[in-house]
């Protein structure tokens, strides 16, 4: 029950702040956000980010810059896009992998068919 008078309440509020006028200073708030701290002024938080990012760390990469190394992903695929390619115009079929061996499977005594249960079956089906 306390629920919908905590809501009316709510939309009570929620319309004083849409439909009110408010006496913002506007003026007086671009001038506190465009002033800055003392020692802030200037000091780009991301420009240290992009300093240690952007140089190249040798223990990563082999020593190599990560501009002059080719994209190792795009060059496998295009290798064998290039002999899967080559294979299927010259006729080469894959190699067929080998049948499986078999394995047995041992069977319940009382699942199996003995030749004696067929036998007397069959003789007292004659009689």
């Amino acid at each position: 029950m306390g629920r919908g008078r905590q809501k009316a309440k709510q939309t009570k509020i929620a319309r004083k702040l849409k439909y009110l006028t408010t006496d913002t200073d506007y003026d007086e708030l671009a001038k506190e956000l465009s002033s800055k701290e003392p020692g802030t002024r200037g000091k780009d938080p991301f420009k240290m980010v992009e300093e240690e990012y952007s140089k190249p760390d040798p223990r990563k990469s082999g020593g190599q810059d990560p501009e002059d190394s080719p994209d190792d992903d795009l060059d496998d695929y295009a290798r064998w896009a290039a002999e899967a390619a080559a294979k299927a115009t010259s006729g080469e079929m894959p190699a067929t992998p080998k049948p499986h061996k078999r394995i047995p499977i041992p069977i319940p005594s009382a699942l199996k068919h003995h030749k004696d249960h067929k036998a007397s079956a069959k003789g007292s089906a004659d009689k």
